[in-house]
């Protein structure tokens, strides 16, 4: 499943995604997902990473295997290890070929 975000981002956003992921692959019923975010804009006034492995991994169920496109500096990703128990697996890459390899091998 494929989930295309762009726009401008705002705080909250990042949970609303995580839901809107979550309801359409249980309604889909996928375990592995792609969120491109390459075309997300900062507002001017925003601080900080936008939390949205967080979100993901608290929305979503263990088994599902989650990849982000985008921007490092826009994603919370530095304190996140692989192969969390009970939390999804979640990875960021810059480019959408790279993300899918890494869905396919697992």
């Amino acid at each position: 499943m494929r989930f295309d975000v762009e726009g401008r981002w705002h705080n909250g956003d990042a949970l609303k995604l995580a839901y809107m992921v979550k309801a359409a692959m249980a309604r889909l019923r996928q375990d592995h997902v792609l969120i491109d975010l390459r075309r997300v804009a900062t507002p001017p006034d925003a601080q900080g990473k936008f939390l949205i492995c967080d979100r993901l991994r608290r929305a979503l169920a263990p088994k599902t295997r989650v990849v982000l496109v985008g921007a490092a500096e826009l994603v919370d990703n530095e304190d996140i290890p692989e192969g969390l128990a009970q939390c999804p697996d979640i990875a960021l890459f810059g480019a959408e070929g790279e993300a899918l390899n890494w869905l396919s091998l697992q």
